[in-house]
């Protein structure tokens, strides 16, 4: 009877054992997983706010619709995302967005005349992060999800897409002469003017 008790208490340490063990090993695999989910929502939100501010504030025809195509395009894949981190049950951990505030601060403060060049500018940094980011998880070890990894590998061509129609863009780079004059401020033309003599 001993011995029956001893056998069944050596199963149970050893399930026991097993299944911490794979917590564990659960826990460590998943490391890369959260890492680049958190990593991407936190990029895929950046790029509708962003978005958001230049259809209110773009004065560039290409940059409007441009900004209308990252907003569809980048809700799509936020989406997919969001549902993909609910089906793990994963709890997300927010990433310092210092970099991504400073950027929209930008956005919301630069005059009118170069709004459209800064959006592009940043448009062009932040995708190329984007793209640096999703192929490391496409091909690299540091994530192990093959649901994650895939929806990395598919949003690529998307992205690379993005890239090359922002760098196609060429917004007009406004000058202090574009920007309308201040009331009360003569134009130069009238400044430089000779007046024409009166005649009596």
């Amino acid at each position: 009877m001993k011995i029956v008790f001893k056998i069944v208490g050596l199963c149970i340490a050893f399930i026991a054992w097993t299944v911490v063990s794979h917590a564990q090993d659960t826990t460590k695999t998943q490391t890369g997983d959260l890492d680049f989910a958190s990593k991407a929502t936190a990029s895929n939100n950046f790029e509708l706010q962003a978005a958001s501010i230049a259809l209110a504030k773009s004065q560039d025809a290409n940059i409007k619709q441009y900004a209308q195509m990252i907003n569809e395009e980048h809700t799509a894949a936020g989406n997919e995302l969001s549902t993909l981190v609910k089906s793990k049950n994963w709890q997300l951990s927010t990433p310092d967005n210092q970099k991504f505030g400073a950027m929209i601060d930008q956005l919301n403060n630069v005059d009118p005349a170069n709004f459209d060049r800064v959006y592009a500018d940043i448009m062009t940094k932040t995708h190329e992060e984007a793209l640096a980011l999703f192929k490391d998880t496409s091909t690299g070890t540091a994530t192990t999800d093959a649901d994650l990894r895939k929806f990395a590998t598919d949003k690529i061509p998307a992205f690379e897409k993005h890239l090359d129609q922002i760098k196609n863009i060429k917004p007009a780079t406004g000058s202090i002469n574009s920007l309308p004059p201040r009331p009360g401020t003569p134009s130069p033309v009238a400044k430089n003017k000779v007046p024409k003599p009166i005649l009596k």
